[in-house]
């Protein structure tokens, strides 16, 4: 069986591989029209014609939307993705800009570029996470991640999902989708972590945001599409919410012109939430532990559900 590499993980992780699998030949690279296995990053409807014999496609990222999910389904190609492998990373990245929110980082640096002492203009801004509370929209393993690290913090953590709670994870309540409105209400930071999806593109429109604390800073880490953007720069402009962070926009990259880079009160992280040192070697991991249950003809972990496109 041959399975092609498209997204190299270095010699140290291919040797590994092979060593584990000396029935497999692994092949790097772009094209193999006889692998029946792919490691990739993204792949186009084109890409799979050339592609007869593939049954199986990991993909590196957790999202899959930019996948041709139609044709695989089509296909009834096996598609898993590298979820939970990204959570560690994007959960501190989200407390980060909550922490430089809390501090006040933002005013402190802009002040130390024009050399100005801005301390007692501060005490008042200030404020401290813990005892504050957290909304967490999306409770996969980036919404996990960060719901056990913010209650570590101290804070109360709410939970918002379309399925039921996991038992292992600090939330206090867990409010159904039907229930965005009034689990705003509640919240001192609001975290969106979702995929997607039809049903969660503007996830948070102009009608949410109104319903959340003026002194509410919301961030976004899943993807672009899941807030209505203009919504959100009205709601920083004119003080509907106290600020937000996004590692997320739509577009990406935004251009020079785009208003979200004047935005008040606003952090912009550029999509840089999910990398890590650590993402190749826990990916090769998740796909050879799936591998391994592939040629054993057993269920895979992280199998994406068509219908929900996830």
């Amino acid at each position: 069986m041959r399975a092609l590499l498209m997204v190299d993980p270095g010699e140290e992780l291919h040797a590994r591989l092979c060593r584990q699998f000396a029935m497999v030949e692994f092949v790097r690279g772009e094209e193999d029209p006889s692998a029946e296995v792919a490691l990739c990053g993204h792949v186009s409807a084109d890409w799979l014609e050339r592609h007869p014999a593939l049954r199986w496609l990991h993909v590196w990222s957790a999202g899959v939307n930019h996948l041709p999910l139609a044709e695989l389904r089509k296909r009834e190609i096996l598609l898993t993705n590298s979820s939970g492998v990204h959570g560690p990373q994007m959960a501190e990245h989200v407390l980060g800009m909550m922490l430089a929110f809390a501090s006040r980082l933002p005013e402190l640096l802009a002040a130390q570029q024009r050399g100005e002492w801005i301390k007692r203009s501060l005490h008042e801004e200030r404020f401290q996470l813990e005892g504050q509370t957290l909304l967490v929209i999306g409770l996969g393993g980036v919404g996990g991640a960060l719901a056990r690290k913010a209650h570590a913090l101290g804070m109360r953590v709410l939970g918002l999902r379309r399925t039921a709670d996991p038992a292992d994870l600090p939330i206090e309540r867990l409010y159904g989708t039907g229930e965005l409105e009034e689990a705003l209400m509640e919240a001192d930071h609001i975290a969106l972590c979702l995929p997607l999806t039809e049903a969660t593109h503007h996830f948070l429109g102009e009608q949410a945001l109104r319903r959340c604390k003026p002194t509410a800073y919301v961030y976004n880490v899943g993807r672009g599409q899941s807030i209505d953007q203009a919504a959100l720069i009205r709601a920083l402009t004119e003080g509907w919410i106290a600020g937000a962070g996004l590692d997320v926009t739509d577009p990406e990259p935004i251009p020079p012109e785009h208003p979200l880079w004047k935005c008040p009160n606003l952090i912009l992280t550029q999509h840089t939430s999910g990398w890590s040192p650590h993402n190749a070697r826990r990916i090769v991991h998740l796909f050879a532990e799936n591998l391994g249950r592939y040629l054993a003809g057993e269920p895979l972990a992280n199998q994406v559900n068509y219908s929900l496109g996830y």
